[in-house]
């Protein structure tokens, strides 16, 4: 008994972190690096500033869901009061003060990354703004029509993060252009459809916004694999990969489906969790159709591991 009374306060900040979605803002990094690397010099990526890239992006990421948490306490203790914060498992004052201690690490990160190999200062301008946009959306933004649309920015920018310092002299303005560009857009896109699809999994959801963030989340995967192919001229490999998009496609369709037709919240909420754990699978892919290499696709999908593993006892949305 007293070793799971020990355990019981780690838990709580697991769950309240929802640690397993922190690997699909870490796949989102290594997206943007390894297609940021590819578009400039596959030969020379800055594998240095790669660790920093992925610590500043957790600490952004994790930091966001606390303030999630701290914001939504009073509507939590409506409808998930048994949720860490409303339970009274951990304080709120507690969770805010962690929250911005993440995020202060996920800033010092990318000024780390900056001085590993970007000389221009891009990667702290970028991840100053998904800190911005992360408080946004937690604080005002989530519960607006703007909600989705806040959370894809975040989503946009972290990619963009990861391909601001892939190479030291180009990382600026590849970050901002093809296949970086179009690798964010069709995330953020994805992204839109997935927060709509969860604004209400946890209460009375309706079939026509179900199916209307399903589509959208749809629309997205087709960007990523168009602006994806567009720039591979390998037959063999562009082939392969649009058998990767349309399994994407397919399964996120058949999966959104039965969860809009069933309607009950711990359906759309185990979906939500699937779509978001999706997002690894969607960067690896892209990936391998702009580079065709299939060790950096493996290395992000590798990811979908650890955070399987995690989901099994901690929530993800």
């Amino acid at each position: 008994m007293t070793g799971l009374a020990s355990t019981k306060p780690l838990m709580s900040w697991l769950q309240l972190l929802r640690l397993p979605t922190v690997f699909t803002a870490m796949a989102d990094i290594l997206c943007g690096f390894f297609i940021g690397a590819a578009a400039a010099d596959p030969a020379n990526p800055n594998w240095l500033a790669l660790p920093c890239l992925l610590l500043s992006s957790a600490g952004l990421y994790l930091g966001g869901m606390v303030w999630n948490d701290v914001f939504d306490a009073q509507l939590d203790a409506l409808e998930r009061p048994e949720r860490p914060i409303p339970s009274g498992q951990i304080s709120i004052r507690s969770a805010a003060v962690v929250g911005g201690l993440l995020v202060t690490i996920g800033l010092a990160a990318a000024i780390g990354a900056w001085l590993t190999a970007d000389r221009l200062g891009h990667t702290v301008y970028v991840a100053a703004a998904i800190a911005i946009a992360v408080l946004l959306y937690d604080a005002v933004l989530k519960t607006t029509w703007a909600g989705p649309f806040s959370m894809a920015a975040c989503r946009f920018l972290n990619l963009v993060l990861g391909a601001s310092t892939a190479v030291t002299a180009s990382g600026i303005a590849l970050s901002w252009q093809q296949p970086a560009l179009g690798a964010a857009a069709g995330l953020a896109v994805y992204i839109v459809g997935v927060t709509w699809f969860a604004r209400n999994e946890a209460g009375n959801s309706s079939a026509f916004g179900l199916t209307v963030g399903l589509a959208i989340a749809v629309i997205g995967i087709v960007i990523s694999g168009v602006s994806s192919l567009a720039v591979q001229v390998d037959q063999t490999v562009r082939l392969i990969a649009v058998g990767q998009f349309v399994v994407i496609l397919v399964t996120t369709i058949v999966r959104g489906g039965l969860a809009v037709r069933n309607g009950q919240p711990p359906i759309l909420q185990r979906t939500v969790g699937k779509m978001l754990l999706w997002i690894i699978v969607l960067d690896a892919v892209v990936v391998f159709g702009v580079t065709g290499d299939v060790v950096q696709e493996a290395a992000i999908l590798l990811l979908v591991v650890p955070a399987m593993m995690l989901r099994q006892r901690i929530p993800m949305s």
